[in-house]
């Protein structure tokens, strides 16, 4: 399926779940994710540890609150394709689902800083050492590009886990990555493509200091959750 028919089928899904249950979600999920940029901004290096303490547990609860996100309108599509219950608010904050969530997230962490280090390395040898230009700007691209490629492969993790603790399932956090790399195999351009297909409407909400993120977020959600749904009908 190509991305306009994943967008397609995420309109036609959002239409279906009322506004004031959507629409409270989206501001939860911008406010999330603009409240640590905030902070940070509004601090500076001699802010101390205490600032710095306020600003890692913002980002936790921001990086937890997006899952719970995932979740929530991934049953919501599932909901609306498959029937069954409308889903709680707050589904993806179970203990179960923290638990899992925790372990991932300090995973995921380790794999980005470390690619992320390596990149900042490069760009220092590029300032300060005699190797040459063309290299450096060849290995900062290529380390960029692994990034973007890890973030798409990790895509599928938080649904892999939601789908465990709704069943029962009992596997390792590991396992459960395993399982969402697995499913992303051969679909990461297409999963790029999805992704750069919404960067219009990034970009509309910053102009809108956010508000259309609101509408937007429930959206993206819902596409995303769509495609998961798809690969593992191996139809997309």
């Amino acid at each position: 399926m190509k991305a306009k028919e994943i967008r397609a089928l995420a309109r036609e899904n959002l239409k279906q779940i009322p506004k004031k249950i959507y629409m409270p979600m989206g501001l939860l999920l911008v406010v999330a994710n603009i409240i640590p940029n905030v902070f940070d901004q509004a601090t500076d290096s001699k802010s101390g540890v205490g600032a710095n303490i306020i600003f890692f547990l913002l980002v936790i609860a921001a990086a937890l609150l997006t899952a719970n996100g995932y979740i929530f309108f991934d049953r919501w599509r599932n909901k609306i394709q498959k029937g069954g219950e409308e889903p709680n608010a707050w589904c993806g904050l179970t203990g179960q689902h923290l638990a899992r969530l925790a372990v991932y997230g300090v995973i995921e962490a380790l794999i980005i800083v470390s690619v992320t280090l390596a990149i900042v390395a490069v760009i220092v040898g590029l300032v300060i050492s005699p190797v040459p230009v063309a290299v450096s700007i060849i290995l900062l691209i290529l380390l960029v590009v692994l990034l973007v490629w890890i973030e798409l492969r990790l895509t599928y993790v938080v649904y892999v886990i939601d789908d465990d603790v709704r069943t029962g399932q009992k596997r390792s956090v590991w396992a459960e990555i395993g399982a969402g790399w697995k499913l992303t195999k051969g679909r990461v351009w297409k999963l790029l493509c999805l992704n750069l297909s919404f960067l219009g409407w990034y970009i509309l909400t910053v102009f809108t200091l956010g508000i259309l993120g609101i509408w937007l977020m429930p959206y993206y959600n819902l596409a995303i959750a769509e495609t998961y749904e798809k690969s593992k009908e191996d139809k997309y």
